[in-house]
């Protein structure tokens, strides 16, 4: 059983709020359509039985032309969603620092899992990961899931079993291609490939 989890494509710049997500809900870039186009090269020989989105829309609009040539319909799932970071949505960092001084701190510091203003902490949504994980293991299936900055940092920290607030030691670029496979003999996770990039 192997997941492949990508980064979604990059977005455009602008106002596209979506209050039912409580976040910019941006499509992607012209140049975020070059790089989704790109994915296809990667997945073009793996079979794959089923791709998993976020409820943003550039998740979906990342994968399309990978789910079109392999005719399968992607799934969305709130699970995927990026971590909620409640009130600081589209502040600067200097208005947050004076207005959440506390959570601006633990953001320095990162050496603490904190929550945001009206948000969710680095737990909080570990754990919408884990609910995820434990609920599609068990089809055995190799699938496709995308998803969003924060969240597969999240993600890692998840596999790897590691503090949430580490998730600030990774890098996922924009079209980012995690591969991870499941060792039955184990019962673990192996982490095969992360951050790749096609070209």
């Amino acid at each position: 059983m192997k997941w492949y989890i990508i980064r979604h494509a990059d977005k455009e710049q602008g106002d596209f709020y979506n209050p039912d997500l409580r976040h910019q809900d941006q499509p992607i870039s012209e140049e975020g359509h070059l790089k989704a186009q790109k994915l296809f090269s990667y997945f073009s020989d793996k079979p794959i039985d089923k791709i998993y989105v976020s409820e943003y829309i550039r998740t979906k609009q990342t994968i399309k032309n990978v789910a079109e040539k392999k005719k399968i319909s992607p799934i969305a799932d709130s699970r995927l969603n990026e971590i909620d970071n409640g009130l600081i949505e589209g502040l600067s960092e200097q208005v947050l620092q004076q207005r959440y001084p506390d959570v601006w701190n633990a953001f320095k510091d990162r050496d603490r899992d904190f929550q945001f203003p009206e948000g969710e902490s680095g737990e909080d949504a570990r754990n919408r990961i884990e609910s995820f994980f434990k609920d599609k293991q068990a089809s055995k299936e190799d699938i496709i899931l995308v998803s969003h900055d924060g969240l597969i940092r999240l993600l890692m920290c998840y596999i790897l079993g590691i503090a949430v607030y580490r998730r600030w030691d990774f890098r996922v670029d924009t079209c980012g291609i995690m591969e991870i496979e499941y060792q039955t003999t184990f019962k673990r996770w192996k982490l095969i490939r992360f951050n790749h990039i096609c070209t």
